[in-house]
């Protein structure tokens, strides 16, 4: 086994992440950790005998990185009374003595010894209110600041039909995020926290075979999409047998974080603007752009969740507002529907900050720009208003 949580932890932060959310029990039953609730465990079933969780956090603490846990808290194969498909005589048994005696136990666990920045709730088959408002009061009761997402009540593929009464049920419960369907970007969300997931290939875990990568800058047209819908990115990496995470990944990750190293001002801590982007340039394919969405993983065709990839998209804060082009306009911008007044216009990779010439009537703005675009993945133009 080499398994390394200082080296997961410093492709992680050398990619950019501020946060990691690592499995603590999926839906086989079996504890990464040093359970008590249960002996099918990390630690008591296998010869490895290490806690990685435990040296996660350890490594995550002293590399300022978030960690939370993934927990599969109703559906279980392997103990009796949890939920999901009863395809297994295992798996009869009281649903209560389940919560009682595995689930709940685990999840206190999981407060009492490794902090979690947050709790990653999946698949709530069976679950209903009252059993929901329980596991959110143990949560505040023993880490009140634990972030919790809305499949402990909702699956991900609910939530862009819950009704208004189902997301108030939701806030009375004291769900905090909504955790959207797997490989998804919302056209908008109804709450102001939410998180997409998506994978870095076409797998949730490790598979051999799947050699189908996203490219750094898919990931990062990914990223800054939902940055400017408001919401916060997870991506998946899947690590091998060995406990490594395979070396294509850590490529890919390396080159997203070289590109946040010189942009991520215009991704962290960035916020929705008036501007939503806007798809093909008029010397751009618009069939190759939707080829290139289906390619990304952003959406599912079959799901009419089909999106095109943006020629650029918008993210601001405060008196900023961040241009990103994907696909390089030629000489000049023409933005309309622009009513503020402009002091500045420069690239955010230009380390002298160089003035870029605009022309701004009452409600439009026009950039000049160079002929080239400065970066392959993605130039962030910035634009400072009075």
């Amino acid at each position: 086994m080499k398994f390394d949580a200082d080296e997961w932890v410093a492709v992680a932060k050398n990619s950019g992440m501020r946060y990691i959310t690592i499995t603590s029990k999926h839906h086989d039953g079996f504890a990464m950790y040093d359970s008590e609730a249960s002996d099918y465990n990390i630690v008591d079933a296998t010869p490895f005998k290490r806690d990685v969780l435990m040296e996660l956090k350890e490594a995550c603490d002293k590399a300022g990185i978030k960690l939370g846990f993934y927990y599969s808290h109703v559906q279980d194969w392997y103990h009796p009374g949890g939920t999901g498909r009863k395809w297994d005589p295992m798996q009869k048994g009281d649903f209560r003595a389940y919560l009682d005696t595995v689930s709940i136990p685990q999840i206190k666990e999981l407060l009492t010894q490794y902090d979690p920045h947050h709790l990653w709730f999946d698949t709530p088959h069976g679950m209903d209110a009252n059993v929901g408002r329980e596991i959110v009061n143990i949560v505040r009761a023993i880490k009140p600041d634990t972030l919790i997402n809305s499949r402990l009540m909702y699956h991900g593929n609910q939530v862009e039909g819950l009704k208004t009464e189902q997301l108030d049920e939701l806030v009375d419960i004291g769900v905090d995020f909504l955790s959207y369907r797997d490989r998804t970007i919302p056209l908008k969300s109804p709450w102001e926290y939410w998180e997409t997931c998506m994978t870095l290939n076409n797998s949730w875990g490790y598979r051999k075979g799947d050699t189908a990568f996203k490219t750094p800058k898919e990931v990062i047209m990914q990223l800054v999409e939902v940055v400017s819908k408001g919401g916060t990115f997870l991506l998946n990496v899947g690590p091998t047998a060995e406990g490594l995470i395979p070396e294509a990944s850590v490529a890919i990750l390396a080159q997203v974080g070289d590109w946040l190293k010189v942009n991520g001002e215009a991704i962290y801590g960035a916020t929705p603007t008036d501007f939503k982007g806007g798809g093909a340039f008029v010397n751009v394919d618009k069939a190759a752009l939707e080829k290139e969405a289906l390619e990304t993983g952003a959406g599912k065709a079959k799901r009419k969740h089909k999106t095109i990839d943006d020629a650029w998209l918008a993210t601001g804060r405060d008196d900023l507002i961040y241009l990103h082009f994907f696909k390089w306009p030629g000489s000049s911008f023409y933005l309309s529907g622009f009513d503020g007044e402009v002091s500045k216009a420069y690239f955010l990779a230009d380390p002298g900050k160089k003035a870029i010439a605009y022309k701004q009537s009452k409600d439009s703005l026009t950039i000049q720009l160079p002929e080239n675009a400065a970066d392959p993945y993605d130039t962030v133009l910035c634009i400072e208003l009075k």
